[in-house]
């Protein structure tokens, strides 16, 4: 089955092509009081064309310590298997919008053997 394209951006990764977009979703945090309060976070939805390599990145806010990927796809060479990783904040990571560079950087990370 084919991706749907409507409304992605292109990037072309060690010769493959991704499609990638961002999406701004609000986590719930719970306070004292039973008052919730929203905060707005932003993610990064990469996927490849076929399918194999499809990752979500949790822009982190200022003072978070580390930035978060969900891994959804098979094909994850940097850690195998793993579903949820930990990854060191970077230079521009807290922009509001990431560029093309930026989540070309990010699958080169994601493809790294270690």
């Amino acid at each position: 089955m084919a991706v749907r394209k409507k409304g992605l951006r292109k990037v072309r990764s060690g010769g493959k092509l991704y499609y990638w977009r961002v999406e701004e979703i609000t986590v719930p945090v719970p306070d004292e009081g039973f008052v919730s309060h929203t905060v707005a976070r932003r993610v990064v939805h990469i996927i490849s064309t076929n399918k194999q390599f499809i990752v979500h990145y949790t822009i982190p806010l200022p003072g978070d310590a580390h930035a978060e990927l969900r891994v959804e796809g098979p094909l994850f060479p940097r850690k195998p298997g793993a579903k949820k990783i930990e990854i060191p904040r970077w230079k521009h990571d807290g922009k509001r919008y990431p560029t093309t560079d930026f989540v070309r950087r990010l699958i080169d990370y994601c493809m790294q053997e270690v």
